[in-house]
């Protein structure tokens, strides 16, 4: 298996502190990312990304930018999240996921969404 860094831009080196918790009570081992845009707008695989363990993993993603900077970049000023499970990636590869748009399940967040959620987001896998 090829080992991979999942990249996106950040906007310089700022950060507020705040991160973004994935908890993946499902059963399947996941990758999880931010973009400022649609995944078929992508040309590269997505930074800030990082696969979990089933059942067992909480992680929050590193390399975090100003959110409130950061979602002013963003297609209708939303942040999107996307979940994609590691047999996806298997069966299909990135390049067709971005092509093709493929992902288990997408957030769309500005600022208030996620405090609202204490930036937290809870997967089960539906």
């Amino acid at each position: 298996m090829i080992s991979f860094s999942l990249f996106i831009s950040c906007i310089g080196r700022k950060t507020d502190g705040r991160a973004i918790i994935t908890h993946n009570k499902s059963m399947n081992s996941i990758y999880c990312f931010y973009t400022n845009r649609e995944l078929y707008a992508i040309d590269s695989i997505p930074n800030m990304g990082k696969e979990s363990i089933p059942k067992e993993d909480d992680f929050s993603l590193i390399g975090l930018p100003f959110w409130e900077e950061y979602i002013k970049t963003c297609d209708n000023q939303k942040l999107r999240y996307y979940i994609i499970k590691k047999d996806s990636v298997d069966k299909y590869g990135w390049n067709e996921i971005f092509k093709k748009n493929i992902y288990n399940k997408k957030y769309l967040f500005t600022i208030e969404d996620l405090d609202k959620t204490n930036w937290e987001i809870e997967y089960k896998g539906e």
